[in-house]
């Protein structure tokens, strides 16, 4: 759904024109819509309307995204759907990324995370993995604006993942190898990149676990959740911790493996994550 636009990112006299242009009164515009009201509200920049209405409204005059909306607002928007779906997992926000689509392909700044978008999608609704590695490979591309090297890094992650759920085990770790060499600083990163650098750390070490990399998986385990103790953060301790109980486990470390699944339990207690902390009680022969 469309939502906080700013009324200075908002162009209602475009709205305007092309009524003009379809010789269409501010009432029949309006019919089966809203009142002629609100679309005088709207031509005159006094009123963004809701997103049902905006999307009838352009509908009916045959008009897109780009044609009324500035391409700071798409740049903003274009962070904030990538916020969304890389970070926070949120992927009902593909639907949103749907109403915006045409315009973030259109607006040169926007494109790269057009792709990474298209290419979620295509995981997440799809499950067609050339798909994303095709989305992927654009978004990469040389050619391609770029937002930074995180969304880089998400994107090398996407193929590598994808590559790995085609059976393609040696693309796979080429492309997981690239995303880590471009991952962020875990202590001096933003929040929205520390997190999307974790998350990509777990696919990456549940990846290596799968081909028997166990020291590698490890290592890198160690050093995310070093990190968040530096950062005073427990959102993923609970998650690495476990998933490094199973590594240590393969190992044959089970002391350390049941060590780590004491710390993963502890952590999901005091970050308050009932369901995982359930989950993790089952396995910890250590009661809190």
């Amino acid at each position: 759904m469309v939502k906080n636009i700013r009324h200075d990112s908002f162009d209602g006299k475009a709205i305007r024109v092309a009524r003009k242009k379809m010789h269409l009164s501010q009432v029949e515009l309006a019919e089966g819509i809203t009142t002629q009201a609100t679309i005088s509200l709207v031509e005159n920049q006094n009123r963004v309307p809701n997103a049902d209405v905006l999307l009838a409204i352009l509908d009916r005059l045959n008009l897109d995204m780009s044609e009324f909306v500035s391409g700071d607002f798409l740049t903003q928007k274009a962070k904030e759907l990538l916020g969304k779906v890389v970070l926070q997992m949120k992927h009902d926000a593909l639907s949103e990324f749907a109403d915006f689509e045409k315009a973030l392909s259109q607006n040169a700044p926007t494109v790269q995370a057009y792709y990474i978008l298209k290419a979620a999608n295509a995981c997440y609704n799809e499950k067609n993995y050339d798909q994303v590695i095709a989305f992927a490979n654009k978004a990469v591309d040389e050619n391609t604006p770029s937002l930074g090297d995180f969304y880089l890094f998400y994107a090398y992650r996407q193929m590598g993942t994808s590559y790995y759920f085609k059976g393609d085990i040696k693309t796979a770790q080429e492309k997981f190898e690239t995303a880590f060499s471009l991952e962020p600083n875990l202590i001096s990163a933003g929040d929205m990149e520390f997190h999307g650098a974790l998350k990509g750390r777990q696919y990456y070490a549940e990846f290596l676990v799968e081909i028997n990399q166990l020291d590698k998986a490890a290592d890198i385990l160690l050093e995310a959740l070093e990190a968040l103790r530096k950062r005073v953060d427990l959102l993923w301790v609970p998650d690495l911790n476990e998933l490094l109980a199973k590594v240590e486990q393969k190992r044959g470390n089970n002391s350390e493996a049941q060590k780590r699944i004491h710390y993963a339990h502890v952590a999901a207690y005091l970050s308050n994550r009932k369901k995982t902390e359930a989950h993790l009680a089952e396995l910890d022969k250590v009661k809190i």
